[in-house]
């Protein structure tokens, strides 16, 4: 099936950033190009994630290293390109050319200063997660949520000032108390770039409620392929998006793969382990996962809302 893919969550920066302190050039073209081009990724957002060796001391200048990184790699691609607007991922499908789209895992780079945001808006950010997994001036992450404080007064501020500056607001990694706070105060469509269900054990699974939550709220999840608990190969996966849509409705359910085929070394350092995902460990794989969910009995045209449609709604209404 010939379906175009956004990926909501793809940490390219990461790996960008990495190689070229190493003194690689071309990353884009030569690490990652023909694997997107194999798996039909039309778009992808791709996060700046500063390492925990960096926050919060550093964070800031860490930050912009990477967003100049990004920068550099761009400018000797010529398959891809920054989407700051919705005009420039339709321009980018006609160019045939892969879209990125800036986002942010852990907003600790934006210290307590909402300016620094509004500095990075100004950069192309265009999608925004308050937390990776550690507690920061905004917020709660996964590993905080037994002993959640909520939102803090200066992530309240942030959320005003994200829709303000229509940026997207991403609730992936966020603990649950911190996550019904920005439900409660938001009034643009959220999304959850990547997260699993209750359907298996499995890292960063949203309930029931929290799914119903981002549907009301017109927003979508996506389903991720990080391993964990039970969700361990690509028939899981599917289990996790059938759950999905039979909770939030077809029009809410999105891909946000957090593939780090590419990342093995980092996630070792980080959390101490780097489990791929049988049949989906990398985007050259995902025209499997189309094939499944047509053996599964989801319609071309359920696909395409699930592959890049819903994604691109939510896109349109907020950033515009």
């Amino acid at each position: 099936m010939k379906v175009s893919i956004f990926d909501l969550h793809a940490d390219l920066p990461a790996d960008i950033v990495r190689r070229r302190e190493l003194g690689e050039h071309q990353v884009l073209e030569r690490q990652h190009h023909a694997k997107l081009t194999e798996g039909q990724i039309a778009g992808l957002i791709a996060p700046i994630w500063v390492e925990s060796t960096h926050k919060p001391v550093g964070a800031l200048k860490r930050a912009l290293q990477i967003v100049d990184a990004l920068y550099q790699d761009l400018a000797e691609s010529t398959d891809f390109v920054l989407a700051r607007n919705y005009e420039d991922l339709s321009n980018a499908g006609s160019a045939n050319r892969i879209a990125l789209v800036l986002g942010a895992e852990g907003g600790e780079f934006i210290e307590d200063d909402v300016g620094i945001l509004r500095d990075f808006q100004r950069l192309g950010l265009r999608c925004f997660g308050f937390v990776w997994d550690q507690r920061n001036l905004l917020a709660d992450g996964w590993t905080h949520k037994d002993y959640d404080r909520g939102l803090t007064e200066f992530g309240r501020q942030v959320v005003e000032e994200l829709e303000r500056l229509r940026i997207l607001i991403d609730l992936a990694h966020i603990a649950p108390r911190s996550f019904w706070d920005v439900i409660e105060i938001a009034k643009r469509p959220l999304i959850v770039s990547h997260g699993a269900t209750v359907r298996h054990s499995a890292l960063r699974s949203l309930t029931d409620e929290q799914l119903e939550a981002i549907a009301k709220n017109q927003g979508v999840v996506g389903i991720c392929a990080v391993t964990g608990g039970s969700t361990m190969d690509l028939d899981a996966f599917c289990d996790h998006v059938q759950h999905a849509v039979q909770v939030a409705g077809i029009h809410h359910v999105s891909f946000g793969f957090d593939f780090y085929d590419y990342l093995v070394e980092q996630m070792m350092t980080e959390v101490g382990e780097c489990n791929l995902m049988a049949g989906l460990e990398n985007h050259s794989k995902t025209p499997g996962l189309l094939s499944e969910l047509v053996r599964r009995g989801f319609s071309e045209k359920e696909i395409r809302f699930m592959a890049c449609e819903n994604f691109l709604r939510v896109f349109r209404d907020v950033v515009g």
